[in-house]
């Protein structure tokens, strides 16, 4: 009689959880969020001591974005990691813009740092300022280029 009541509490269990089971495409009952893009608008020329405009346009499912809780700019020199300038973006009505100075010559990374509608993304650039050294300029390159300029001799 024990074995009875065991084999039925194990098909009871199995049944009981398998009423509970996920379903696989319960995810598509919701609505699915796109997700946050940036197009970020750089000068293509910048002379050192010289403030420069930053620009990005912050859109999710091909809508402005206007709300975001924070857009700032984060500006470093490729060599001095260490001293990031961030500076506070504000909303003009299309998008979001900041002004940043440019002292020295050199490679500069700009890391716009966007967070909205519950969301955080962080496109980062990279941009060169005045005259670059031989090494800089070659760091600019990637590095499928840099492949093509050795040869064989044979």
């Amino acid at each position: 009689m024990n074995k009875w009541k065991m084999s039925g509490l194990v098909i009871l269990s199995t049944l009981v959880l398998s009423a509970c089971s996920v379903n696989s495409d319960a995810d598509q009952l919701y609505k699915q969020q796109k997700p946050l893009s940036a197009h970020v608008m750089l000068p293509e020329n910048i002379e050192p001591q010289s403030t420069q405009v930053l620009k990005v346009h912050v859109m999710q499912e091909n809508k402005t974005v206007d709300g975001a809780k924070i857009v700032q700019f984060n500006v470093w020199k490729k060599d001095a990691p260490g001293k990031v300038e961030t500076i506070k973006a504000h909303y003009d009505g299309s998008m979001y813009k900041a002004k940043a100075a440019f002292n020295e010559d050199g490679i500069y990374y700009i890391k716009t740092d966007i967070n909205a509608r519950g969301e955080h993304i962080l496109p980062t650039q990279q941009v060169a300022v005045g005259k670059l050294s031989k090494e800089e300029l070659r760091s600019l390159q990637p590095a499928e280029k840099e492949t093509h300029h050795h040869h064989s001799h044979h």
